[in-house]
């Protein structure tokens, strides 16, 4: 018979190991995303699914074994003014600043928030990402994320690759139209068609089970990074144009060929060279490597 395969054990003694998933979960709740090696991140995020199943259950008794397993907050919330007197209510609170006492748990956001924006989805409340390798040990590392959340990395991809496949055909005013017709699903067969077939499923399973307004998010991180991409060009040839001028104020070791790089695809930023910057000018210009070799020579400071 095989015994100890109920869960990983960490390295740890049972009752460390418990208050090491107990902190993980808690800060998870309350950050909506945390870093840490991946076995840990599976171990916290199978418990952080049965905390928040208890969340939209809102009994008393989910409710009193939600208070025993979870840690307080991890910072304290300003104070708001509040006349409801409820189970959920951690502390009395008062517009008075000498009277108020800061929230100390998580219960509220579990209860509430939470259990609000996953009423319609039956499980999978969390994400693991992974995430390289952690210097010293070489352990892997992962980041552990709720779903529909503000941190979702999956969301924020899929929503730069809808705006970059739209803004290659689109433009102007028509790249936000196209946009809100194919995440509101009002699109015919050619909106729809603009996308690459992996962003389409990608982008049915971020959209499954939101509401109007996290949409209607959605649509403007899309058409930003759109917008985004669209001007990069034109910033870029700008820069190069502006190349001759900036190099009459630049030492002649410095005056070199500046490659112009890419736009890129959605995810990438545009790479300028350090030498057309403000602080390239000024390292090139005040840097103490110019000055003792000026000094040694004799010749004395450049002038500006």
């Amino acid at each position: 018979m095989k015994h100890g395969i109920k869960m990983r054990k960490l390295s740890r003694t049972s009752s460390h190991r418990q208050a090491l998933l107990r902190n993980l979960v808690s800060a998870l709740l309350h950050h909506e995303q945390i870093q840490t090696t991946l076995p840990k991140a599976k171990e916290a995020a199978r418990l952080a699914e049965k905390i928040i199943t208890l969340g939209k259950k809102g009994t008393e008794p989910a409710w009193r074994s939600a208070q025993a397993m979870l840690f307080p907050a991890h910072h304290y919330a300003t104070p708001v003014a509040s006349t409801s007197s409820s189970i959920l209510d951690a502390s009395v609170s008062s517009s008075d600043p000498e009277t108020f006492t800061p929230p100390t748990t998580l219960l509220p956001k579990l209860f509430e928030t939470l259990s609000t924006r996953y009423a319609d989805r039956p499980g999978g409340y969390t994400r693991i990402t992974k995430f390289g390798r952690r210097p010293g040990d070489n352990a892997p590392k992962a980041l552990v994320s709720l779903v529909d959340g503000r941190r979702d990395v999956v969301e924020e991809m899929c929503a730069r690759a809808v705006g970059r496949e739209v803004g290659l055909v689109k433009t102007g005013a028509q790249v936000q139209k196209t946009v809100e017709r194919v995440v509101l699903g009002e699109g015919g067969v050619g909106d729809v068609g603009l996308l690459r077939g992996i962003t389409r499923k990608s982008l049915g399973q971020v959209l499954k089970y939101r509401d109007g307004e996290s949409k209607e998010a959605f649509v403007r991180k899309a058409v930003e990074h759109a917008y985004k991409l669209a001007v990069a060009p034109n910033a870029l040839k700008e820069l190069a144009s502006q190349e001759p001028a900036r190099a009459a104020f630049r030492p002649s070791s410095m005056n070199k060929t500046t490659s112009i790089p890419h736009a890129g695809r959605a995810g990438d930023k545009p790479v300028l060279n350090m030498q057309v910057t403000g602080l390239g000018l000024a390292r090139g210009l005040l840097g103490r490597g110019g000055r003792r070799k000026e000094k040694k020579e004799g010749k004395g400071l450049l002038p500006l």
